[in-house]
């Protein structure tokens, strides 16, 4: 059966860790909730109140191996991208959600 976008389930993440933070980058380990896919985008809110909007540009599962998604229980390595990704500050147990791109 193929589900349309409005049936697919969103992405859902939970952080585990940051990893990595630069000049509109944020890497983090996380443990899966809901499939994540490749491209899949999530709003959040800075300190300051500012949205930044993220868009998933990287998923590997380990160090050598990329892939277009990850589903639960799995954890991964992201990286999410989008001006104002330096500035958000997660801690574990954060989760995110988002919206996964049409495939």
């Amino acid at each position: 059966m193929t589900m349309t976008p409005a049936e697919a389930p969103s992405p859902e993440v939970q952080i585990v860790q940051v990893d990595a933070t630069g000049t509109a980058l944020l890497a983090v380990v996380v443990r899966c909730l809901a499939t994540t896919r490749l491209g899949a985008r999530f709003r959040c809110t800075s300190p300051d109140g500012q949205a930044v909007d993220l868009e998933l540009a990287e998923i590997r599962r380990y160090p050598q191996v990329p892939v277009d998604e990850v589903d639960p229980p799995h954890g991964a390595r992201l990286v999410l991208t989008g001006a104002g990704a330096d500035d958000l500050h997660f801690k574990p147990g954060d989760v995110l959600r988002g919206t996964n791109p049409t495939p």
